[in-house]
């Protein structure tokens, strides 16, 4: 997923809180151990190879006693259900979530990407911190609960899915669609997405994900008669892509102020003081053709626009052949209540009726989860000892977004307090995740899921 982390700069409210250092424990170098090997399986998307990642995770589980289930995709795609009842039940459960497949991790690391390594008070390689080191986390975490004992009031699921990073289909989507049946009973989820703020290596609030935008990924594909280069073809395929990329490039974006905004936005306004002023005016504007004449951080506008990004152009040919066939994909990300039907009827308008346009993924509107839901309410009270707890609406795209079409409130949750320049690792080179900061981490899980399941001695 991406955009994990704000990329707009606001100056730290005035109670700022230094992060604890991690709680001793006896299982830590254990499962810094887990999470070295767990990002020494290479889980690449394409093609994934998620399987043999699961069967990792449910080796450990089944030396805890813990049952498992690995199910597999029409496509051979693996994703593992664990459920951890609650004596007497089952109870109201929780999910906790996240996905096994990692992005390429391409040229230039410092270290070997799967390599796993530790090397300088921190875990190296592809999936540290997208989301591998979430998933560890979140194991360690439901183990302390079985090792716990007492009662608890509520079941917990482990849930390792695939494909997340190609959008889904494979993963959370089809399990959701091929088994309803294993997500009787719950009444949530805990996602990654969350978006701390640390500034200095001080934490200065909690970003609880409760919404997001939605993608619009499209395939346009453009055709027309190919020959030589050194001829004149001023219709041929990639000239008509070009064309129409252009005309669709050209289209005014338009500002709108949502409800999502005003929430998270509000929020921030009422912790932040040097740009409260700032934020007040951007919540408080009208809906326009334009962006506002009003001063805006970098990273801001993304939360008051649909964005259109082209990502990538193919035309295989060769520099002095004219291809046949030009296609060129799009990345749109949608505000929560677009309507994209519209928006899309738009798109085709503006690109002309003799491309091709293919809808690879999209997402229904979907309602903002709750802020009086146990979770985040379980949340606020585990967290806000240290730091205020923010619910957040992120330019990203998460799995929770199939939880919340169904009607299952979800959450995103980063436990990690990292700085912007570890974050910068996601989806670049030399991903990495500070131990100190990786424990606590877990801390901060194991702490949150035994007030959820409401233990008791």
């Amino acid at each position: 997923m991406s955009a994990r982390c704000l990329s707009f700069s606001l100056v730290c409210w005035l109670g700022i809180l230094q992060v604890p250092p991690a709680q001793a424990s006896e299982s830590a170098e254990e499962i810094v151990g887990w999470l070295q090997e767990y990002i020494q399986i290479d889980t690449t998307n394409p093609p994934g190879g998620e399987r043999a990642a699961t069967d990792y995770l449910a080796a450990i589980l089944e030396r805890e006693g813990i049952a498992s289930r690995v199910f597999e995709s029409p496509e051979g795609r693996a994703s593992l259900y664990a459920r951890l009842e609650a004596p007497g039940g089952p109870r109201p459960a929780i999910v906790l979530l996240h996905h096994v497949d990692v992005v390429a991790a391409g040229d230039d690391w410092a270290v070997e990407p799967f390599s796993g390594r530790r090397w300088r008070d921190k875990v190296w390689g592809r999936g540290a911190l997208d989301v591998k080191g979430l998933g560890i986390a979140q194991l360690a975490a439901v183990l302390d609960l079985k090792r716990t004992g007492g009662t608890r009031g509520r079941d917990v699921i482990l849930l390792a899915v695939a494909d997340e990073e190609a959008g889904g289909g494979q993963g959370a989507r089809w399990l959701l669609e091929a088994h309803p049946e294993l997500f009787e009973g719950v009444e949530g989820v805990l996602n990654e997405g969350g978006s701390n703020r640390v500034l200095n290596d001080r934490l200065i609030w909690w970003g609880i994900e409760v919404t997001q935008k939605r993608p619009l990924w499209l395939r346009v594909t453009a055709s027309g008669r190919g020959g030589h280069a050194s001829g004149l073809h001023p219709h041929s395929a990639t000239h008509k892509l070009v064309a129409g990329l252009a005309r669709l490039l050209e289209r005014p974006m338009t500002f709108r102020v949502t409800d999502a905004a005003r929430m998270y936005l509000g929020t921030l306004a009422r912790l932040e003081g040097g740009r409260a002023e700032e934020i007040y005016r951007l919540i408080e504007a009208g809906d326009g053709d334009e962006l506002p004449n009003l001063p805006m951080a970098p990273g801001l506008p993304v939360y008051f626009l649909d964005t259109i990004q082209v990502t990538e152009i193919r035309n295989a040919r060769g520099s002095n052949v004219v291809s046949p066939e030009a296609v060129a994909n799009i990345d749109m990300r949608l505000l929560p209540d677009t309507d994209s039907g519209a928006l899309l009827a738009e798109v085709r308008e503006l690109l002309g009726e003799d491309l091709e346009i293919e809808v690879l993924l999209e997402a229904p509107e979907a309602p903002a989860s709750p802020r009086d839901h146990p979770i985040y309410l379980a949340l606020e009270e585990a967290l806000s000892v240290r730091a205020p707890v923010v619910p957040t609406f992120i330019s990203g795209t998460t799995d929770s977004r199939f939880f919340r079409q169904r009607g299952i409130p979800a959450y995103g949750f980063s436990p990690f307090g990292v700085n912007a320049r570890d974050m910068h690792g996601i989806h670049g080179k030399d991903e990495a995740v500070p131990i100190d900061a990786f424990l606590r981490g877990v801390e901060n899980l194991r702490r949150f899921l035994r007030i959820y399941a409401g233990v008791t001695d």
